[in-house]
């Protein structure tokens, strides 16, 4: 597998890595099996959540990296409270991080993020707003109590690197725009359909931070879902529909699964450090390295799903 360097750290990582959202899908230990497959076929970046599986995610990747002695990268993040004034608590954010610690047996981690840091909550202590960070709102992201919290651990050597993690582009942009961090992580903004990545990580790369995706097999873009086309949900409109055909298309006459065509694609971007693979068994973060390997593409093929977006 590719190694790539940890954006500008002077660390080096995988191509390739094993995010814990969906570990426990069949059972904890399936989970466990997963993340020691994928440290034996190289893997070196782990990414979890205390949200992940219902707060179990973090407790799978602890007990699978337990005494391993394979250099790796490990990744965590703090949020999802249930008050919002818990967002801009030292205590909250700190008793948070010591809870992490304990579910992944160790006394540091690699990275350490804010989890979903375009939510409103993170930057303003009004309750009264829900939801994303607001156009009309003028914030003081780099002043905002949790990157202090982040700053102070850091410092403290209970975390190496400190950055932030969200799923809209137009609001991570915005974000890291103005703050210090040194890891940049988007999801759900880049896939064989979905280009809105693009936008952003070209000012996370001059920011100087590692540069992470995530989510890139969302909605019927890991295995084809032929039920998408002949009863779509409300989210599909008619032109994401087509698209949808078409990349179904493409996969049936490529000879390679709809996985391997979506990790070959967004492995030969330019602007990427780590693919974050969201697998729940060892057979799936398997064919992602395995595809990975291939190398991209043929540029015939890359150019077809080139013009198949948003």
């Amino acid at each position: 597998m590719t190694n790539r360097p940890y954006g500008s750290t002077g660390e080096t990582t995988t191509a390739i890595g094993l995010g814990g959202a969906f570990l426990t899908a069949n059972s904890f230990e399936d989970g466990v099996a997963t993340v020691r497959r994928a440290l034996d076929l190289g893997v070196r970046y782990f990414d979890t959540s205390p949200m992940y599986c219902r707060g179990a995610s973090q407790a799978v990747v602890g007990q699978a990296l337990d005494g391993t002695s394979e250099p790796h990268l490990l990744a965590t993040k703090l949020g999802y409270f249930a008050r919002p004034e818990r967002f801009h608590s030292h205590d909250a954010l700190v008793t948070q991080f010591e809870e992490n610690l304990r579910l992944l047996r160790s006394d540091h981690v690699d990275t350490l993020q804010l989890h979903e840091a375009d939510f409103h909550h993170w930057w303003s202590p009004d309750p009264s707003r829900t939801g994303r960070i607001r156009a009309d709102i003028d914030y003081s992201f780099d002043k905002a109590p949790a990157l202090a919290a982040l700053r102070e651990l850091k410092r403290e050597g209970r975390c190496r690197f400190i950055g932030i993690s969200g799923n809209t582009a137009e609001n991570m942009k915005r974000i890291v725009e103005r703050v210090e961090v040194d890891t940049f992580l988007l999801a759900f903004n880049y896939d064989l359909i979905r280009r809105g990545a693009r936008e952003v990580l070209p000012v996370a790369q001059a920011r100087g931070c590692v540069r992470l995706v995530g989510a890139i097999f969302q909605r019927g873009l890991a295995r084809p879902q032929p039920e998408l086309l002949s009863d779509p949900p409300e989210w599909m409109t008619p032109d994401l529909i087509e698209r949808y055909r078409r990349v179904y298309a493409l996969q049936a006459q490529s000879g390679m699964s709809l996985a391997e065509m979506g990790v070959r694609y967004i492995a030969a971007q330019p602007g990427i450090d780590t693919i974050i693979i969201g697998a729940k068994t060892p057979q799936e973060i398997e064919e992602c390295v395995r595809a990975e390997e291939k190398g991209p593409l043929p540029g015939d093929l890359l150019a077809e799903i080139e013009v198949i977006k948003e």
